[in-house]
């Protein structure tokens, strides 16, 4: 499992009602928007989202293209 020390997250109504985005997509956003709210950006692989969300990272890798294709998030690949 993964070393966020997530209690839970909240999701925001805005994101909740968001007809645009699966449940799983809210899900994923509602995290990255937690996580960064200190720096404006957070570090997050997807593999530590297919350990938290118990997906593979195949089915991460398209649902983080999904937000990117529609504009919710920017991503940057740190190799």
């Amino acid at each position: 499992m993964s070393n966020l020390n997530l209690k839970g997250i909240w999701i925001p109504i805005e994101i909740l009602t968001d007809e645009k985005l699966s449940d799983k997509e809210k899900i994923i956003y509602a995290i990255i928007l937690y996580l960064s709210k200190k720096n404006t950006y957070c570090y997050l692989t997807n593999k530590t989202i297919s350990e938290l969300l118990n997906i593979s990272i195949t089915q991460v890798s398209k649902l983080v293209n999904s937000l990117k294709d529609k504009k919710y998030i920017d991503t940057q690949v740190n190799l």
